[in-house]
């Protein structure tokens, strides 16, 4: 058969077979495509619980009244009378009393979680808390190979004193 006569259906005979190979390039294209959206949605989840939880600490931590500038009434002229005086070491404190007494559950979720800078009070009545966590993707494509390891994800929140 010459190559511009046609063999059955209408195709050329050179062409059979090339549509399947498409579609299963296109079909792997697909599911790659599917599981990077997939891995990267989860690990965004992960990075707005870790807010969630920074938010938490952070209000919590705003609370934290340091007894001694509020009864010695040296912090108060910075605060303001109406405001409750923070201090650095009142801010970690409530930090690691509330990672130390919060459920398992809501901790224990994430791997490699801890406390980094900035964290403290920068003006004396704002909670500053930053969050720093190790997320794995679900779902490791060969893509995602090289962050299997898992990725590094930050928060910080900031909640004012009232």
């Amino acid at each position: 058969m010459s190559p511009g006569r046609r063999g059955r259906g209408g195709e050329r005979a050179g062409d059979q077979g090339q549509i399947l190979l498409l579609t299963l390039a296109f079909a792997t294209l697909v599911l790659a495509l599917v599981l990077v959206v997939a891995s990267a949605s989860a690990i965004h989840i992960e990075r707005k619980r870790l807010l969630a939880l920074a938010d938490a600490v952070a209000a919590d931590a705003a609370d934290a009244l340091d007894e001694a500038m509020y009864y010695g009434g040296a912090g108060l002229e910075a605060a303001g009378p109406t405001r409750v005086p923070l201090s650095e070491a009142s801010v970690d404190a409530a930090v690691a009393d509330y990672l130390a007494t919060a459920p398992a559950a809501v901790v224990g979720e994430f791997e490699g979680l801890r406390v980094a800078e900035p964290t403290g009070t920068p003006d004396g009545v704002t909670a500053q808390v930053t969050l720093v966590a190790r997320v794995r993707p679900p779902l490791v494509p060969w893509i995602l190979a090289p962050w299997s390891d898992g990725l590094t994800v930050h928060a910080t929140s900031t909640a004012r004193a009232g």
